[in-house]
């Protein structure tokens, strides 16, 4: 009977793996997610600045609500990379 319980266990910590390894992708998604999200936000602000400077347009509220969705998206991805002081740089979320 040695042999089926090793077997056993051998199994319960290949799933265990593979749990493991679930989350950690499911976890990566999210982070591609934000950062997709971010660059998005980031090109939307860029268009919001070109139409202040050739249009004259007062777009003051706007574009701080978009850096501030910036920010907070920095936050969450530096959080999940285990990084608690949010060091990431707007130059480095597009990659």
């Amino acid at each position: 009977m040695g042999l089926l319980d090793k077997a056993k266990e051998i199994a319960g910590q290949g799933a265990e793996a593979a749990k493991k390894a679930a989350e950690a992708a499911k976890e990566k998604a999210g982070d591609l997610q934000s950062k997709r999200r971010a660059d998005d936000l980031a090109e939307q602000l860029g268009y919001l600045i070109v139409r202040e400077r050739t249009e004259g347009d007062d777009v003051a509220a706007e574009s701080q609500r978009l850096v501030d969705e910036i920010v907070v998206l920095q936050k969450e991805i530096a959080e999940s990379n285990g990084d608690a002081a949010g060091g990431e740089s707007a130059e480095t979320v597009g990659e």
